[in-house]
């Protein structure tokens, strides 16, 4: 009976490990995908890549961010209002089910607040003055989840760089943050291979220009 129960035990714990290589290496896939990704076509590719993997793997948040992330990056390719509006919709529509999953993931609401640029680059008049606060309140939400996520502060930074003086920006505001940023950079580990390691290279562009 014992001999029974361990064959059936080994049998489940191989398994399980074989569904696991199986998603890391169709997520690493889809990476590599997204870092060689330069265009609209390319990024919208990877996020269907993307979105294929989260019909499979309905517990996991990352193929959903990634999906999110992806359509982000392309509504800031393409000039035309309507096709921006519909691809950080798609955008939205993969966050929210990613919350649902990670209610209280760091990373998410960092995502959060660099998708909401997007919606006002759609009508700046209009928008700026909803989103801007929506901005900041995702960023304090990400950096208190987890302080040690640089993401948020680089966003915050070139949130506050493109902010004007009067408003509370501009160069010399923003090179501060950036510096923070760069620290929390250069201390981050991602928990996985897989996890989100985004910008420290821009954090990097934008500080020597200041």
């Amino acid at each position: 009976m014992k001999t029974t129960i361990t064959i059936l035990f080994t049998v489940l714990f191989l398994l399980a490990q074989g569904q696991e290589s199986q998603y890391q290496k169709a997520m690493q896939k889809a990476l590599d995908e997204l870092n060689k990704s330069s265009v609209a076509d390319d990024f919208i590719s990877v996020a269907n890549s993307f979105e294929r993997i989260s019909q499979t793997e309905t517990a996991e948040w990352l193929p959903l961010y990634y999906a999110a992330y992806a359509y982000v990056v392309t509504s800031f390719e393409i000039e035309d209002v309507n096709q921006k509006e519909q691809y950080l919709d798609k955008a939205q529509q993969f966050l929210d089910k990613a919350f649902e999953i990670a209610p209280e993931e760091s990373e998410l609401f960092a995502l959060q607040a660099f998708l909401y640029p997007g919606k006002i680059m759609v009508d700046p008049m209009t928008r700026g003055p909803e989103y801007m606060g929506k901005i900041y309140e995702a960023l304090d939400k990400a950096i208190q989840l987890n302080p040690e996520n640089p993401r948020p502060y680089f966003l915050r930074a070139i949130t506050t760089l493109n902010m004007p003086p009067e408003f509370g920006g501009g160069p010399a505001v923003a090179k501060p943050i950036f510096e923070i940023a760069k620290e929390k950079f250069e201390s981050f580990q991602p928990s996985t291979p897989i996890s989100p390691n985004w910008g420290k290279e821009i954090n990097e562009m934008e500080l020597e220009k200041l």
